[in-house]
Parts: structure tokens; sequence; C-alpha cells
């Protein structure tokens, strides 16, 4: 476990806990709304206008791309209370080193000190 308080941890916990509960609201939210267009569409026939078929398009493929993230935030949320589980919460997965508690205050599910975050995220640039 890092050096981290049971106050910083409890207060880590709390933004997690409330992060997950926003996140899930907000899948919930976009698949009732994509159930109501659904509906609306079978009871009305589909839109002729081709206006109409695009705007509609290019809102499920937002509302794709915003469930998407939330979904991997509620992932990274369950990865982070694991590590809480298994005591390597605030840990860097990479070098082992505390993970500053104002890196996890702003980003509480960052499983990488800033130093190796920085080296995984040019690695994986150099891949693309």
């Amino acid at each position: 476990m890092s050096s981290l308080s049971r106050e910083q941890i409890d207060a880590l916990c709390r933004l997690m806990d409330e992060r997950w509960n926003r996140e899930v609201s907000e899948i919930r939210s976009v698949v009732e709304r994509s159930r109501d267009d659904r509906l609306q569409e079978s009871l009305a026939g589909r839109a002729a206008d081709r206006l109409d078929e695009a705007l509609t398009e290019i809102a499920q493929r937002a509302d794709y791309v915003i469930v998407r993230q939330d979904v991997q935030d509620v992932r990274d949320i369950e990865a982070a209370r694991s590590r809480l589980a298994a005591g390597t919460y605030g840990a860097c997965i990479d070098c082992g080193r505390d993970i500053p508690y104002e890196r996890l205050l702003a980003y509480p599910t960052a499983k990488r000190c800033i130093d190796c975050q920085r080296e995984h995220e040019e690695l994986r640039a150099v891949r693309v």
C-alpha cells in the first residue's frame, strides 16, 4: 500500500463513488433515450427527410462514444477498487513508487505515476 492516509483513501473512495454513480446514470440515460427514439420511430414510421436521418445517426454515434467512455471509466473505477482491496492502490503499476495524492485527487483511478504514464503514452503513440 502506498503512503496514503486513511483520510486520503476515504476522500478518494468518495470521489470514485461519485464518479461511478455519475457514469452509470449517464449510461442509463443514453440507453433510455435510445429506447425512446426507437419507440418513436416505430410509431411514426421512418423519417423521410435525409437531414433528419443524418442528424439521428450523428446523435447515435455521439451517444455511442459517450457510453463507450463511460463504460471505460466504470471499468477503471472497478480496477482501482480491486487495487485498493489488494493493498496496491496508490502505487505505480510500472515502477512501484507512490503516486502522489495530488495526482490521485485529479485522477483517482490513476495506476501509474506521472513519469511512467508519460512513457506509457509515448510508447503507445509510437505503435500507432
